[in-house]
């Protein structure tokens, strides 16, 4: 019906743009052709009657003709300029900031420049349907009839999107409505709504198909121009790039709070220790002789161990940043688990329970490995419960290490983000904020050695995965910039 209806508008275009040149043409040229004819058959006295008649009745008929295309035009014209008014108000309003309610704004734009009762917009819900089928929520409605002339605006939920309309909106393409084609329940809905005909067009942010702006009108036969379409196309696009600049500051803003949290934390991580060892250390200087050489052992050690603390953040710093870079660089061996365990829980102050029965030998960089390990205990020491255990077992040509606590454990939905540069599943009241690298940096460091580290949960514990290889000769992954340099 669209086509058929297009193609009318079409030919009534070209008649009305050619009217003119034709009436004048009609006009000559009518009363010449009716005196010739009926000169020769009835002489000349009725041949200029009878083109005097023709004459009055074909430019009669040519100024009718004219003045039905000049109104066609002129509405056309007023039409063209309430749609450059409402593409303009709506681009004001959604570029300005001190607009309100930029998007109400430029949905109101829409009821002004189109002729339709009611403008909506969905947003697309993520997941699986409702009980109802329901996959789009209409999250704003403005109704035009207003009897006070201020379109109302309400929330609404339960709006049926079909699958061809998911298809055609999916695809970038405008979707109208035919009530007579839609199940029996959804047409009461419709009759219900006072809805006869309905188009949409979606709605896309940074590339992806986010929602759909719609035009409804009680007329069931009403038909939807090109132009119309046109408009809320526009619309649609310029609501899709306003969300995705609010998208895009709102990022900003949580990356800015997110750096200053980093600073904070960073600046007390490494003031707790080495407020320690400056203490320590000044105890020692200030108080010489004053102490036995056993507590004399145990501040050198404290003033050690915090020491390592303040040199593992630092260690921690480098790599991400070098990660980020492209610059960090792996350099695989072949190691003993067994050792490597050994030399990090000598220098570990928590008590972990650790044996296993076969050593097995992986090809990793032996630094790196103690660093992911160290990273791992920290963190179990620091969340984790009052038992720390290690697991060691082979499978197939992998080793896979496991660190166990009995804790608390990791919220489902937050088992990915613990993995983020500078993220932490919880801060403890007990613990002070950590600067949220290290497990960051662990994952990082198992994949460039090919290898993964995962999170899981086995009854009460927590358990973190390492899965090294353990075949020799296997070369290690680089980042980019390391491969190239």
């Amino acid at each position: 019906m669209n086509k058929v209806t297009d193609a009318k508008r079409v030919l009534a275009d070209w008649i009305g743009r050619h009217i003119v040149a034709s009436g004048f043409i009609a006009v000559v040229a009518a009363p010449v052709v009716a005196g010739i004819v009926f000169g020769m058959t009835w002489g000349e006295g009725v041949a200029l009657a009878a083109g005097t008649v023709v004459f009055g009745a074909t430019a009669l008929i040519v100024s009718g003709l004219y003045m039905s295309s000049a109104e066609r035009l002129a509405a056309r014209r007023e039409q063209a300029l309430r749609f450059e008014r409402a593409v303009s108000t709506a681009s004001r309003a959604l570029l300005k900031r001190d607009v309100v309610d930029p998007v109400g704004s430029a949905l109101g734009a829409v009821i002004d420049g189109i002729e339709a009762d009611t403008v909506f917009l969905e947003t697309n819900t993520h997941g699986e349907a409702d009980e109802h089928g329901n996959m789009a929520t209409v999250r704003d409605v403005l109704h035009a009839s207003d009897p006070e002339g201020t379109p109302g605006r309400w929330e609404l939920t339960g709006w049926k999107v079909g699958v061809r309309a998911q298809d055609a909106l999916g695809s970038g393409l405008a979707y109208s409505t035919v009530i007579g084609d839609l199940d029996p329940l959804t047409v009461a809905f419709y009759k219900a709504s006072f809805i006869g005909s309905e188009v949409l067009l979606p709605i896309t942010a940074e590339g992806k198909w986010v929602g759909s702006v719609g035009l409804t009108c009680h007329d069931r036969d009403r038909y939807w121009s090109a132009e119309e379409k046109h408009l809320l196309r526009s619309v649609a696009e310029m609501i899709g790039a306003y969300w995705e600049r609010r998208d895009a500051k709102g990022k900003l803003e949580e990356l800015l709070a997110a750096k200053d949290e980093f600073i904070a934390s960073v600046s007390h991580e490494v003031r707790t220790p080495l407020t320690a060892v400056l203490g320590f250390a000044h105890e020692l200087d200030e108080q010489r002789g004053k102490f036995s050489p056993e507590e004399q052992a145990d501040l050198i050690g404290l003033i050690a161990s915090q020491s390592r603390e303040v040199a593992n953040i630092v260690d921690d710093l480098l790599t991400a940043a070098r990660a980020e870079a492209g610059t960090l660089v792996i350099a695989p061996d072949a190691l003993s688990i067994r050792r490597l365990i050994g030399e990090v829980l000598s220098s570990h102050s928590g008590r972990v329970d650790f044996a296993m029965q076969e050593d097995l030998e992986i090809w990793a960089d032996s630094g790196r490995v103690r660093q992911i390990l160290r990273n791992l205990l920290t963190n179990a020491e620091r969340y984790g419960g009052n038992t720390v255990k290690i697991h060691v077992r082979r499978v197939a040509e992998t080793a896979r290490i496991e660190v166990r606590d009995n804790g608390e454990g990791v919220p489902l939905h937050m088992r990915d983000q613990v993995f983020e540069p500078y993220a932490r599943a919880k801060n403890s009241a007990t613990q002070p904020a950590s600067v949220g690298l290290g497990l960051s940096v662990a994952r990082q460091l198992a994949q460039l050695m090919n290898g993964e580290l995962e999170l899981g949960e086995e009854g009460e514990w927590t358990v973190f995965t390492l899965t090294l290889p353990m075949r020799s000769g296997v070369r290690a992954k680089k980042t980019p910039a390391a491969a190239a340099s």
